[in-house]
């Protein structure tokens, strides 16, 4: 039996806000296959992309885009370029790799922090796109 009914499912899908977007990570981080040691935690990877980017966009909003990469291994902001590429989110990896390679630049992350506020709804929609894209692979973490 699912953990989560289809309608509860479609209910957050059709939000197409932050919150649901927050609700659907919190759903997928309790599904049994999810493994913190593994880059992408184990979800398919265009599930895995949204979160870890609604991640990234938490951290930028709460203390600065800095204090993610800091915190996030080499390996999983590897695994987010590789599958922002994969789904051609070309201004997304070119933002991602950037703060990636010049986090520790003071200036540099403030210019990320503010390119992250100025295109939270663009970055929310296109996270919504991806998972409505997906719904297999969705559904496989909702399970």
């Amino acid at each position: 039996m699912p953990r989560y009914s289809d309608h509860y499912l479609a209910q957050l899908l059709a939000q197409r806000d932050y919150l649901a977007l927050v609700d659907l990570q919190g759903v997928a981080s309790g599904w049994e296959g999810f493994d913190k040691n593994l880059p992408s935690f184990g979800w398919p990877c265009p599930i895995f992309v949204v979160f870890e980017l609604v991640t990234w966009l938490a951290q930028a909003d709460r203390s600065g885009v800095w204090t993610y990469y800091e915190a996030t291994p080499v390996a999983r902001s590897d695994c987010v370029l590789t599958t922002l590429d994969s789904l051609g989110a070309v201004e997304f990896h070119q933002q991602y790799a950037r703060g990636k390679e010049r986090w520790q630049n003071y200036e540099e992350s403030e210019k990320l922090d503010k390119w992250i506020r100025e295109n939270e709804q663009t970055l929310i929609d296109w996270a919504f796109t991806v998972l409505i894209d997906h719904p297999a692979e969705l559904a496989s973490v909702c399970d």
